[in-house]
């Protein structure tokens, strides 16, 4: 399986943190965002963003994946 995480719309709320990263690597607290969701699901993640962060933080499609709206955060 694999897991994708996206920006959404509550991107644009959170400039400027948002221009030099996507939403899932902003950091809450030790961790950040992506951090906090591969720890919930044991595995690695990447990332659907703006095409201008895109060629940073590609991302990798296969055959199977769930899309995660990176601002919602697990415990």
């Amino acid at each position: 399986m694999n897991y994708i995480l996206f920006d959404g719309t509550v991107r644009n709320a959170l400039l400027p943190f948002t221009f030099t990263r996507p939403v899932a690597d902003i950091r809450i607290g030790i961790l950040t965002i992506r951090e906090k969701w591969e720890k919930h699901l044991g595995t690695t993640t990447t990332t659907l963003t703006e095409e201008y962060l895109s060629e940073k933080y590609p991302m990798v499609e296969m055959e199977e994946n769930v899309m995660i709206n990176a601002s919602f955060l697990t415990q």
